[in-house]
């Protein structure tokens, strides 16, 4: 086996194979804090690509070992307590899970829809989607409503409720959008 294969078959963690124009070799790439650390191990300077991933290892091993540990930037979102706010500031329908858009055809035509997002069990992200064309803001947005309060498994709001809130705000966003036709 090649070392390049032997290398990208171990997947060497922060090692990446640098072969572009005249530049042959091993990068080292480590990101902490904000802060990168960036290293080149050329195949000319080490007298072969092997050696030259040796010492991307060496080196790369030894920097793990003085730098921190990585910070997990998602678990600050572990909560459900503040995954609900996070989901709420970015939120413009009033309702989580809730969500306007505008689709553009190949044709070049945008299309208005309503939204519905969600986590199934397995902890994927879900969505649905119904047409305002086809079934009216209202229509629509009642179809996203049952599927949020069929796979939410009767949890939070009911469909009347999610339709009230959500309502004026996907009025407005449907309004804007057909302003800037």
């Amino acid at each position: 086996m090649s070392l390049k294969k032997r290398a990208f078959a171990r997947k060497e963690r922060n090692v990446f194979r640098i072969d572009v124009h005249a530049t042959h070799g091993w990068q080292v790439r480590v990101q902490r804090q904000n802060r990168s650390y960036t290293q080149f191990f050329s195949d000319k300077k080490y007298g072969s690509p092997e050696k030259a991933f040796e010492a991307a290892l060496a080196y790369r091993d030894q920097l793990l070992k003085e730098l921190p540990p990585p910070i997990n930037p998602t678990a600050r979102l572990r909560t459900p307590e503040v995954r609900r706010k996070a989901a709420e500031s970015i939120n413009r329908s009033g309702v989580i899970g809730i969500g306007f858009s505008v689709k553009v055809t190949r044709q070049g035509v945008r299309r208005p829809y309503v939204q519905g997002y969600w986590t199934d069990a397995d902890g994927r992200r879900r969505a649905t989607s119904r047409s305002i064309e086809a079934h009216g803001l209202k229509g629509a947005l009642e179809l996203v409503c049952r599927k949020l309060y069929e796979v939410q498994g009767n949890r939070g709001l009911s469909v009347e409720e999610m339709v009230r809130r959500a309502l004026p705000a996907l009025e407005k966003l449907y309004q804007q959008a057909r302003a800037t036709r």
